[in-house]
């Protein structure tokens, strides 16, 4: 196996952890969009948000902090992986 364990929790910490900040980084964040954020800029060009389409579902997984989440169980993923990386090689 080219990696080890720790390489692959690492990564895959990585990918959850970004699937967490990206959205926060756009403008999704726990108080709704963020003032002069991309989402804020999409949010004003699509004029009224639609219930249950993707925007709608962006600023509620945001706001319910379901984002926030996925970065912090990410992280913590990625720790996970580089201590079982330093113990087992």
């Amino acid at each position: 196996m080219p990696y080890g364990i720790g390489t692959i929790a690492m990564i895959g910490g990585g990918i959850i952890g970004a699937a967490g900040v990206i959205p926060i980084a756009l403008g999704f964040g726990a108080t709704g969009i963020a003032a002069g954020s991309i989402a804020a800029g999409i949010q004003s060009s699509i004029g009224a948000v639609t219930a249950g389409s993707t925007f709608a579902t962006m600023t509620s997984l945001g706001m319910t902090g379901v984002f926030s989440s996925l970065a912090t169980v990410g992280t913590g993923i990625t720790g996970i992986g580089a201590a079982i990386g330093a113990l087992i090689p």
